[in-house]
């Protein structure tokens, strides 16, 4: 930490799990890597959540609070909204990025809006699903389906006809929103981004069928190639688009943002925006990071003085304020 900002900040509290994110177990494995990086220049603890809820312990204006977990309440705005309640410092971006990143088809349409290009979809929820028909008529029986709210490609399914549409919309949770969208074959590129600057784009190509659950998170299911193998003026049409839509969407200090690059026609597509990537020794958002040049521990130390710095704006504005 900056030796002008230690006064400021006392510990560094890492909060992780969340009680009811399908993405728990990848939480609990990033928040772990980052606490044993953190440990090193900080004094640091880790929290982990057993509750949908900001933790009492955590409640304290001399720390920086550092998110490192993925999914429902802890990347979706509300713990965010929680933290702001309260006053606190933290790591990531606000409350309302964070909502807006989590609701996939609104930021697509955001980034659209910047000219971003995009693949066409429809969102629905499965009661009331478009029918075979309309679906294969306005995007082709080739499809891809998705939750509109949930990380690390849980839950998604590759569709080839209107039968295996029909019988996917079938076990889909009612209760839950999803996006299906044109299937386009390409590599999958994904790029970190800290403090609005992207950094290295990964490539990955899974082993077998499309980048799922399994194939992101299994050492051996996926190989990853970084910096990406496409063409120079493409990275840095993808990097211009990554910086492009951190900033349209709000995102605040890092993120991970994924596109698909269609090798038979030059052109990209945007996918999401991750406000917490994944850390584990799997993840893209280190390899990305270290062949910009940036270990893990600048990586840690960027973050917290991005934090820190925030407080001293406010609590020097409000020092003028009160002169």
């Amino acid at each position: 930490m900056k030796t002008s900002n230690r006064k400021y900040i006392r510990e560094i509290i890492i909060l992780s799990g969340g009680a009811s994110s399908s993405e728990r177990e990848i939480s609990l494995l990033s928040s772990e890597m980052v606490y044993q990086v953190s440990r090193r220049i900080f004094p640091t603890t880790k929290i982990i959540l057993t509750r949908d809820e900001l933790p009492q312990e955590a409640i304290q204006q001399d720390v920086v609070l550092f998110p490192v977990a993925h999914g429902e309440f802890m990347e979706d705005g509300r713990l965010q909204a929680a933290m702001e309640a309260k006053d606190l410092t933290f790591i990531g971006s606000d409350s309302k990025a964070s909502a807006l990143c989590m609701n996939k088809f609104l930021t697509k349409q955001i980034v659209a809006s910047e000219g971003i290009p995009v693949i066409d979809g429809v969102k629905f929820i499965p009661t009331s699903a478009p029918l075979d028909s309309s679906i294969v008529g306005e995007l082709g029986q080739n499809l891809f389906v998705k939750p509109n709210a949930r990380g690390s490609s849980i839950d998604t399914h590759v569709i080839s006809s209107e039968m295996e549409w029909r019988l996917t919309v079938q076990r889909l949770n009612e209760h839950m929103e999803y996006i299906v969208e044109r299937r386009i074959d390409g590599i999958d590129l994904t790029v970190a981004v800290l403090d609005g600057k992207a950094l290295e784009i990964v490539e990955i190509l899974p082993k077998h069928g499309f980048l799922d659950y399994r194939n992101k998170y299994t050492p051996g299911y996926s190989s990853k190639i970084c910096p990406a193998r496409i063409p120079e003026d493409t990275k840095n049409m993808v990097k211009q688009y990554c910086e492009t839509a951190f900033k349209c969407c709000g995102c605040r200090d890092w993120a991970r943002i994924d596109f698909l690059f269609q090798k038979s026609t030059g052109k990209v597509f945007f996918l999401e925006i991750n406000t917490i990537p994944g850390m584990t020794q799997n993840s893209f958002y280190p390899m990305s990071a270290d062949a910009a040049g940036i270990d893990l521990q600048s990586l840690v130390a960027t973050l917290v003085n991005l934090a820190v710095d925030r407080k001293m704006k406010k609590i020097n504005s409000a020092n003028d304020w009160i002169g």
